[in-house]
């Protein structure tokens, strides 16, 4: 059976988490300092991930809702859409403050206060998304598969 559209996003949200937990580990205040390195090589990997994450997003979910008919999922998309490009230039910002292990030693606290508020935010976003988002395009997705004239793809009905 073909994989719903939302699999891959799903499964780039548990890497994204997985270089979250990573970068959570060396934003300890005593440790901060001799982790600055690994912090800005984390953070550089986080970000590539997400770039990467969020143009499958553009491709894959955002213009399959936009253009269906239900007015709900639509809204739902615009909803979420308008917050990402919200945040987008947040997260640029950030990341054009923090440009190196040096600045982020300079002023640890404040680069850590940051820090948590970016990673909180991402897994809220991943939750939701996961929860609301997503589940409207499975649902096209199914709806699509049902419709199917291919055998091997019908879903049975009971």
């Amino acid at each position: 059976m073909a994989a719903l559209k939302t699999a891959p996003l799903r499964q780039q949200h548990e890497s994204i988490r997985k270089t979250v937990d990573k970068l959570r580990k060396h934003l300890n205040p005593m440790l901060l300092a001799g982790n600055a390195v690994e912090v800005r090589q984390d953070l550089t990997q986080l970000l590539g991930e997400l770039g990467k994450h969020l143009q499958q997003e553009a491709k894959d979910v955002y213009p399959v809702l936009a253009e269906g008919e239900d007015q709900a999922a639509r809204e739902v998309a615009e909803r979420f859409g308008t917050e990402m490009k919200q945040m987008l230039p947040k997260l640029a910002e950030f990341n054009k403050r923090w440009p190196t292990a040096n600045d982020i030693r300079a002023n640890a606290t404040q680069f850590l206060k940051e820090a948590d508020g970016a990673m909180k935010w991402l897994e809220r976003r991943f939750i939701a998304e996961n929860n609301e988002l997503y589940p409207l395009v499975d649902k096209l997705d199914i709806a699509n598969l049902a419709a199917t004239k291919n055998p091997d793809l019908k879903i049975a009905r009971i």
